[in-house]
């Protein structure tokens, strides 16, 4: 159950991109669904590595923060706000390992792509 208002969904709408964004985050939630006992970072985090584990990259449809929020507040989970959800996206994509120590987080899947972003390094 959400403990914090939640934030207002970003206004802008990505038509062309919408629907795979939609599609991203609901397989994405099926690989790793949100947990009402976990902190909002580590659900952000859940669910930014099962993306990634779905679509193979952080490059993420256009569309998809609107997404990610929707499915937090359908669920009635702490939601970041838009600003946050890009920050976290940032700090997976260039830092995975940081979020190791976040309980309730895919740690398989973080040290995967931290196991990438060292590879391109």
């Amino acid at each position: 159950m959400s403990t914090r208002e939640q934030p207002e969904l970003p206004g802008f709408r990505y038509h062309r991109t919408q629907a795979q964004a939609d599609a991203l985050v609901a397989e994405a939630l099926d690989e790793f669904p949100p947990k009402p006992d976990l902190s909002m970072r580590a659900n952000a985090v859940r669910l930014l590595a099962a993306m990634w584990y779905c679509q193979g990259s952080t490059d993420f449809p256009r569309g998809w923060v609107r997404s990610a929020m929707q499915a937090f507040i359908d669920r009635d989970i702490d939601c970041p706000n838009a600003r946050c959800w890009r920050s976290y996206r940032s700090n997976v994509q260039d830092n995975p390992g940081q979020f190791l120590p976040t309980p309730g987080v895919p740690t398989e899947l973080l040290l995967q792509m931290e196991n990438e972003v060292l590879a391109v390094a």
